[in-house]
């Protein structure tokens, strides 16, 4: 999933990092610093860690490109 140009500073690059803990991913703006909403990691189930931090990337990228 392609991540849609910053809202603030028009950059298109944007990161997925670690968010407040471990546990939560945030996707911020390579240009400005902005960031979209936190997004929870899959801990515990099936699959495993490299597949969970597949899935969290994937959803805190369409976080941003749904950000009002």
């Amino acid at each position: 999933m392609e991540a849609k140009p910053c809202p603030f500073c028009g950059h298109v690059g944007v990161s997925v990092i670690e968010a407040s803990t471990f546990r939560w991913r945030v996707a911020q703006c390579n240009g400005c610093g902005a960031q979209c909403g936190e997004v929870r990691v899959q801990t515990m189930g099936e699959g495993n860690r490299e597949e969970w931090e597949r899935a969290v990337i994937a959803e805190a990228i369409a976080v941003w490109n749904t950000r009002p």
